[in-house]
């Protein structure tokens, strides 16, 4: 997509991805748009004239009352009648109507862009966290290096790319469900606790508390209880790990500030300060790789997280050029 020039409105309209953000179908277009849109701030109104152009054949129904509707289909009945007994009448008679269903056209038409709900986008730096309340009541903590997305008006159905916890208000009067969507998944619920970690290849979701349902890109379902951690890949089509957490606090810590390790090998624990920090890891033997750790690091100090596990593991770790250099002491 980035190799392609957007120069005129039909390009946009031949591109898919561009369609998916316009209706805001997919998390991964809708991403990678809101990042072109930002960087090519001098083609806003081309970007906007395409956007309106995709998404201006859906109308709100409400705006023409029915009664309304079925009187000028009547008089349209009437009209076409009377013109096999005098057609030059009815040609003259026939134009009122075709300006009057005209300005009905655009009036119905300027009413929906007059009304187009905007985006609401939340994102995080390496090693910041961010916790926001939406407007149903529910609270969500944002890990580092990812990004929330909602519509104003509609914010029990977002988007994410990252890693979040949700604590969803239940709406025990009208039993809304609350959606979360990812590149691999949905999550459908309607009031619980739970962790979502999505990349671009996989995401994983841990029930702490309630019921939720997946919805799988394959097109399966898939019910959790509290304490199962699922791990699903779109690109492979497949469950990539299921599991029973007995200890809800390594998948859940880093909301608190920390990333918390349990008999977990080095290279697995420094995965996760490569997504928290965004520093590469590079090992310089592998017998450091197989290293067990248990414990807890700062998420939001890189040094202080460093000396934590140096002191832990009895590695040495030498950070330079956005790289973490690890070997054995």
């Amino acid at each position: 997509m980035i190799k392609k020039e957007y120069n005129t409105i039909n390009n946009f309209l031949d591109d898919a991805s561009f369609k998916n953000w316009a209706l805001q179908k997919n998390a991964t277009d809708i991403n990678f748009w809101d990042f072109w849109i930002a960087k090519n701030s001098d083609r806003k109104e081309i970007v906007n004239k395409a956007r309106d152009l995709v998404i201006g054949i859906y109308f709100d129904k409400k705006i023409v009352d029915n009664d309304k509707i079925a009187l000028e289909w009547k008089k349209l009945e009437s009209k076409i009648k009377a013109k096999k007994i005098a057609p030059k009448k009815s040609v003259r008679n026939f134009k009122p109507l075709s300006i009057a269903a005209s300005l009905l056209f655009l009036i119905s038409l300027s009413y929906y862009f007059m009304n187009t709900t905007p985006m609401v986008t939340h994102k995080t730096n390496f090693g910041e966290i961010l916790n926001i309340k939406l407007q149903d009541g529910s609270n969500v903590t944002l890990n580092s290096n990812s990004s929330l997305s909602y519509y104003k008006d509609e914010s029990r159905k977002v988007w994410l790319t990252g890693e979040a916890f949700f604590q969803v208000d239940k709406k025990i009067v009208t039993n809304a469900k609350f959606w979360v969507l990812t590149s691999n998944l949905s999550v459908e619920v309607y009031g619980t606790s739970f962790n979502v970690n999505t990349t671009k290849e996989k995401t994983d979701v841990f029930l702490e508390e309630g019921n939720i349902w997946l919805k799988l890109k394959n097109g399966d379902d898939k019910k959790m209880i509290p304490g199962n951690y699922i791990s699903y890949s779109a690109d492979k089509n497949k469950i990539l790990e299921e599991i029973n957490i007995f200890n809800p606090t390594t998948k859940t810590s880093w909301k608190d500030g920390s990333l918390l390790f349990e008999n977990l090998s080095l290279e697995k624990a420094m995965e996760k300060i490569e997504r928290s920090y965004g520093y590469s890891i590079v090992f310089k033997d592998d017998k450091s790789k197989k290293i067990l750790i248990t414990g807890a690091v700062p998420i939001t100090n890189i040094d202080i997280c460093i000396k934590a596990i140096e002191k832990s593991v009895d590695v040495v770790i030498t950070k330079k050029d956005n790289k973490l250099f690890i070997s054995k002491k």
